[in-house]
Order: structure tokens, then C-alpha cells, then sequence
């Protein structure tokens, strides 16, 4: 009975295998890209220069110039202050509610790996932002990748993922996870649309965040680092085959 079970129970840690390795791997690959076609000055250097021309033609026409207060409130949430402070609040909420400070060492995680790769990446690579006609000076931060994106990324997902979903209905779960992406793109639009950044700063960032999310659950076994249901919700607990 035990050895017909075994093979079954086999497959499904080669499956979660498979699936941690590409949520890692994927962005890895992307942020790859991205990186050698800045600094080489590949083909999608110009796509930046076509979607710019066409998002600046649109955001100076009377029909859309509109949408340019909204943007600004976006990029004002997705400060980095603001989004770490979020992050910081939730961590301390949650923490005094569960008497733990894994909460807070999953937020000083996440900030540290935020400040190790993105400010060291701004520097390395000094791309210049759109519309900057003057260069760097010696040390100064870059375009790329968009420090907005991938500190808004990091810190809102995780700020909603720390407290609200091990306790919420399911349903209430699902829309906190669709209206997270949602969010992130929001960000990334509104740095494009105000001429802030290239989009594959924005793009660059995104995969960023991803990499940064799912290395600070790992390292701090934050929420659904590997489990499929989240504390006190039924069904959290799985029994393994009997060996006797």
C-alpha cells in the first residue's frame, strides 16, 4: 500500500520544484535581458523611444491631459518613503497581533535586499532618465531600474500578504491577489506616462520585485513559502504516507 502511494507523492515535490525554480528563474531571465540591452544599446532602446513619443503625444493632448493628476498620485504612494513606512506598519501590526517578529524580519529583509540592488544597479548602469539632457555625475543614481517600481512592488505586496490573507474568506484573498499586479502596473504607467522613466525601466523593475519577493519568503518563511494554505484555514495540515 505504501509503495503504490509513494510514486504519486513523488510527483507533486518535483512539480513545486519546477514552479519555485521558474517563479525565480523567469524574472532572473527577463531582468537579464533588460539589463545587456541598456547597456548594449540593443533593439528595445528604440521601442522605449517609440512608446515615450507616443504616450508624451498623448499626455499633452486636451482629451487625455487629464489623466496626469491621477499619475502623480500614483507615483506619490509608490515613493519609496511611503512604501517602505507601509511595509514598516504592517510588519509592526501584524507582529504585535501574533506576538512574532517574523513579520518584521520579512520587512527589514526585503528593505535590505531592495537597498543592495536597485541603488547599486542605478549606479552601475547611470541611464540616463528620459528628457535628462545632462549626465550623471560620478556616483549618481540612474533610471534604470525604476527604484519606484520595485520598492512599491516589494513593499505593497508584501505589506498585503503579511497580514491579510492567512486570515481572510477565500474569495477575499483572490481579489487581494488580482488587485495586487493591478497595482503594480499602475506605478509602472504612471512613471511612463509622466515621462519619468523608460518603459523598460518600469519592465525591469517589475522583474526585480518578483525576485525580491520571493527571496524574502524563502529566506523568512513568509506567507505561502511553501504551503498551499494559509495558517488556520482547513486543510492546512497534511499527513504523510504511513511508514509503519
Amino acid at each position: 500500500m505504501d509503495e503504490a502511494r509513494t510514486p504519486t507523492a513523488g510527483r507533486p515535490r518535483t512539480a513545486r520544484w519546477r514552479s519555485r525554480w521558474l517563479t525565480l528563474g523567469v524574472p532572473a531571465a527577463v531582468l537579464a535581458i533588460l539589463t545587456v540591452n541598456v547597456l548594449a544599446t540593443g533593439p528595445l532602446v528604440g521601442a522605449d523611444q517609440r512608446i515615450r513619443a507616443f504616450t508624451r503625444s498623448l499626455a499633452s493632448s486636451p482629451g487625455w491631459h487629464w489623466l496626469g493628476g491621477p499619475a502623480r498620485l500614483i507615483v506619490d504612494l509608490a515613493n519609496p518613503l511611503v512604501a517602505v513606512a507601509v511595509l514598516t506598519v504592517s510588519a509592526l501590526a501584524v507582529g504585535a497581533r501574533r506576538r512574532s517578529l517574523r513579520p518584521l524580519l520579512t520587512a527589514a529583509v526585503a528593505a535590505v535586499l531592495l537597498l543592495v540592488t536597485v541603488v547599486p544597479g542605478k549606479i552601475l548602469i547611470g541611464r540616463l532618465a528620459p528628457g535628462r539632457l545632462w549626465p550623471l555625475a560620478p556616483g549618481g543614481l540612474g533610471s534604470f531600474p525604476s527604484g519606484h517600481t520595485t520598492t512599491a512592488s516589494v513593499c505593497y505586496v508584501l505589506a498585503v500578504l503579511l497580514p491579510l490573507l492567512p486570515y481572510l474568506p477565500a474569495w477575499i484573498r483572490r481579489v487581494a491577489l488580482a488587485c495586487l499586479p493591478v497595482w503594480c502596473v499602475l506605478v509602472g504607467a504612471a512613471l511612463v506616462w509622466l515621462n519619468y522613466h523608460w518603459f523598460t525601466d518600469v519592465a525591469a523593475g517589475w522583474a526585480l520585485a518578483a525576485i525580491i519577493i520571493q527571496v524574502t519568503l524563502r529566506l523568512t518563511r513568509g506567507p505561502y513559502s511553501g504551503r498551499t494554505t494559509p495558517p488556520g484555514v482547513p486543510g492546512e495540515r497534511i499527513t504523510s504516507p504511513s511508514t509503519t
